[in-house]
């Protein structure tokens, strides 16, 4: 996998920055990232920021 175009966000998901739609807040400090296929990924406050940062 090229490490610049798929991220990890959480401790069971790893997603390709491709898909990415949005990244939702929640109010628990977490986040869900919508992606491009309908689909849902939790993230972890422990790596929200990084996705943030490469979107």
């Amino acid at each position: 996998m090229d490490g610049k175009r798929f991220v990890r966000v959480h401790r069971s998901y790893i997603v390709s920055l491709d898909f990415v739609q949005s990244i939702v807040p929640l109010e628990s400090g977490d986040a869900r990232a919508v992606l491009s296929t309908g689909g849902e990924v939790p993230v972890s406050r422990r790596y929200r920021d990084a996705l943030k940062s490469t979107c």
